[in-house]
């Protein structure tokens, strides 16, 4: 998925390029092409694409930084991610409304000195020290999945939901204190979260239902759990957030909701991307699978960071301009988004030696696929031991993979990667 080529790209000219539209990645996977000569010929480009509110497209690393580092010049709030101009809603709020006050305040669309506040309520549950506690639970979850594999034999089954997204997400559910029988509904609020646009998971195609209606429903269950915890506190991430204060006082609901929201559907979803996009990387190149078969513990390390590198499953947020300035010798107006694509920035060529090959012994690996500064991917360490010991596992417990019928990608471009991908699998007893 992640290096396939928007193959006419070359022949397009630059301002007919689309770098943004659900569908194309659905059908071409990340338009890398389109990309490539756009870090050539205009790394900060205009876009007017049918269906979207105008935008900068950020492409190359050193620009991304530079907006990324500075959140005075460019807010997070409004406009955070490029999602096609919405209808207006029912109570007469105008798309452009819509746009620039989201249905959930979280983390990624908030601002300094807010965003450091509410950040700091949950942080400690994911430094180095913290994730590092949950190792050894990790490795009995993913041995778990692998076990099942085994006692199935040769199995045809479906890698993303029925492999991939099940480590992540019970690791990120046992951290919030989610029982396992409420799995599948997180799994659904976030694959409809994620997946807006894409017609498997949307709702409301047929105008009887609120695509957002899933927001509403997860709120609710999460207005029992925060209730229930402050009755009766446990050792869980859900108790931590059902008694956070702000300045001394509680948490506003909206706010508190949001960041919960944030943290169960991001806690999984991207890593299960990296690792469903991760398999097709080894598919793609065996000779990178042998390589850490053959040095595990010596290469899990550098590979988690590549397959993020290669994968980066967050592929775009936006920020608005909050005075007129320069990007890139390109005058930016103020109150226009600037998108930055992160997939893209992870193959600048000004970066990285040879960055469309997939290297598993690549070292510097200084990619942006958790982002950085303000909003440097809370989850890190968390997504980057999910991936260690994942792989570390399958390295050592999957005797054959291979393709059983067509890869399906997820029509979205603010997250990428693997819906369904189908394979025949075989793993040993470890």
């Amino acid at each position: 998925m992640s290096d396939s080529p928007l193959s006419d790209a070359h022949r397009i000219p630059l301002n007919e390029l689309d770098v943004i539209t659900a569908r194309l990645y659905a059908e071409n996977g990340y338009p890398h092409e389109a990309w490539r000569r756009l870090r050539a010929e205009d790394p900060v480009h205009w876009c007017e694409p049918e269906g979207y509110r105008p935008f900068w497209a950020v492409t190359k690393q050193a620009d991304l930084i530079s907006v990324s580092k500075n959140p005075a010049d460019f807010r997070s709030a409004g406009r955070f991610i490029l999602f096609p101009v919405p209808p207006a809603a029912a109570d007469g709020q105008s798309a452009d409304d819509l746009i620039e006050n989201p249905p959930l305040r979280m983390l990624v669309n908030m601002d300094p000195p807010e965003h450091r506040d509410y950040r700091k309520m949950v942080s400690g549950w994911f430094t180095p020290r913290a994730v590092t506690k949950l190792e050894a639970r990790l490795e009995e979850i993913t041995t778990e999945i692998f076990d099942d594999l085994h006692a199935r034999g040769e199995v045809e089954c479906d890698f993303v939901t029925e492999i991939a997204a099940l480590q992540p997400l019970r690791m990120i559910t046992e951290i919030l204190g989610i029982p396992r029988e409420q799995e599948d509904f997180v799994l659904r609020v976030t694959n409809e979260n994620f997946g807006l646009e894409d017609p498997e998971f949307q709702r409301g195609t047929d105008g009887k239902e609120n695509p957002l209606a899933f927001i509403t429903e997860a709120f609710a269950y999460l207005n029992e759990i925060t209730e229930d915890r402050r009755r009766t506190p446990r050792e869980d991430l859900s108790t931590v957030l059902a008694l956070a204060t702000l300045d001394g006082e509680p948490v506003p609901q909206f706010e508190l909701f949001s960041l919960y929201f944030l943290v169960m559907v991001a806690g999984h979803d991207t890593t299960r991307n990296a690792i469903s996009s991760g398999l097709l990387a080894f598919l793609d190149h065996p000779g990178e699978l042998e390589k850490l078969r053959a040095d595990t513990d010596g290469l899990i390390a550098t590979a988690a960071d590549e397959i993020v590198r290669w994968t980066t499953p967050v592929n775009h947020f936006s920020r608005t301009a909050t005075r007129d300035l320069e990007l890139g010798g390109k005058k930016i107006r103020e109150g226009d988004s600037v998108a930055l694509f992160y997939a893209s920035a992870n193959r600048d060529e000004d970066v990285y030696e040879d960055p469309f090959a997939f290297r598993i012994d690549r070292s510097p690996n200084p990619h942006l696929g958790f982002g950085i500064g303000e909003h440097y991917c809370l989850g890190a360490h968390l997504a980057r031991m999910d991936l260690r010991v994942f792989w570390r596992q399958f390295a050592r417990r999957v005797d054959s993979i291979e393709l059983a019928g067509p890869v399906q990608l997820l029509a979205a471009s603010f997250v990428g990667g693997p819906k369904h991908l189908p394979v025949r699998i075989r793993v040993n007893a470890g």
